[in-house]
């Protein structure tokens, strides 16, 4: 899965979605779920969804993947029964 977010400290944060998100490599502590807004469209891979999202006030970003639902899906089925083994 391609990540789009580059993560230094010697560039300016600056959101070129959907190219390339440049974020700092650490969330300052201004980073909370308040000044975080979504950047883009909610998007699924393999049934998960998630969507990017970038501090308002010092630009870091993350990946933020939404909680998962019950789902038909073959990739959540298989990632949740692994999690079940690994849980053991």
């Amino acid at each position: 899965m391609k990540n789009i977010i580059k993560y230094v400290d010697d560039e300016t944060p600056r959101n070129e979605y959907p190219k390339r998100i440049v974020s700092p490599t650490q969330p300052a502590n201004c980073c909370s779920d308040e000044n975080r807004e979504m950047v883009g469209n909610t998007r699924e891979i393999d049934g998960f969804n998630f969507c990017y999202k970038i501090c308002r006030k010092c630009g870091h970003a993350v990946k933020f993947y939404f909680p998962a639902n019950e789902a038909s899906n073959p990739a959540v089925k298989e990632y949740r029964q692994w999690k079940r083994y690994m849980a053991q």
